[in-house]
């Protein structure tokens, strides 16, 4: 059996997706706290509802954290200081919440080609990670670090190889792998090898970040869930798709109860 998630942008929504998570034994990915407005609004109150909602749900839950125009990696601190608030709200809320991974983006600019921007890059972001991992064990959650424009998986491993915690991993994301670099899929899933615990799965036609059903698109996903299924420990599979239409037209590729 896979072991999979279906992701709930907003609150409104999690009434329909709810009885899809029981039926096929899925958990659920929460991505509305990783909003801007939402973090400088009533979060508490809107926490309370999840909460309420949630309340004997069986399933695992997993956050998408704050990711617009963050940027761990920034040599300007005060950027890293707002980054860095934001990163802990989430995990304030994750704690709250009972989430056991949350997924942040790394966020490198393949366009900045200055030899001294990759290595410059990587030394900040351990020291960024390092101490927001040792905050993330004490809550018994699983840090992800998600590909974004990365063109090489070796640029995330730098980072994870630098900081050997079980709660610093990541999240491969096919649809920007797809998208982004000229590895293909099967050499992201090689290279991040032991790093891998989690993917956003979903599919596009090669030319923008649509987020599409996985027979929508150009990636061969029969192809890409069995390498996945191969690997000693396959990772979560979590559906990142906007609609429920498209969730329901994915989920017959997966191994699942129900």
């Amino acid at each position: 059996m896979d072991r999979a998630l279906i992701s709930v942008e907003h609150f409104g929504d999690l009434a329909e997706y709810l009885p899809i998570a029981r039926q096929h034994s899925v958990g659920l990915e929460l991505q509305e706290f990783s909003e801007p407005s939402v973090l400088d609004g009533d979060w508490q109150g809107l926490l309370n509802e999840y909460q309420q909602a949630l309340d004997g749900f069986p399933g695992l839950l997993t956050m998408h954290g704050s990711y617009i125009d963050l940027v761990s990696g920034s040599p300007d601190m005060r950027l890293v200081a707002l980054t860095r608030e934001r990163y802990l709200h989430n995990l304030e809320i994750g704690r709250e919440l009972g989430a056991k991974y949350i997924d942040f983006h790394a966020n490198y600019l393949p366009l900045v080609d200055h030899p001294s921007y990759l290595p410059g890059w990587v030394e900040r972001q351990v020291a960024f990670w390092a101490p927001m991992t040792e905050q993330a064990e004490k809550y018994g959650i699983v840090l992800l670090l998600e590909n974004m424009w990365e063109p090489d998986p070796a640029i995330i491993n730098s980072i994870l190889d630098r900081i050997p915690s079980l709660y610093l991993k990541t999240c491969l994301d096919v649809g920007h792998a797809a998208l982004y670099s000229r590895l293909p899929l099967s050499a992201w899933i090689k290279s991040l090898g032991d790093n891998l615990v989690y993917t956003h799965l979903h599919n596009n036609h090669g030319d923008s970040d649509v987020h599409l059903a996985f027979g929508d698109g150009v990636i061969d996903f029969p192809e890409i869930l069995n390498l996945l299924r191969a690997l000693p420990r396959p990772p979560l599979f979590s559906l990142e798709l906007p609609t429920l239409e498209s969730i329901k037209a994915s989920l017959p590729y997966l191994q699942l109860a129900g």
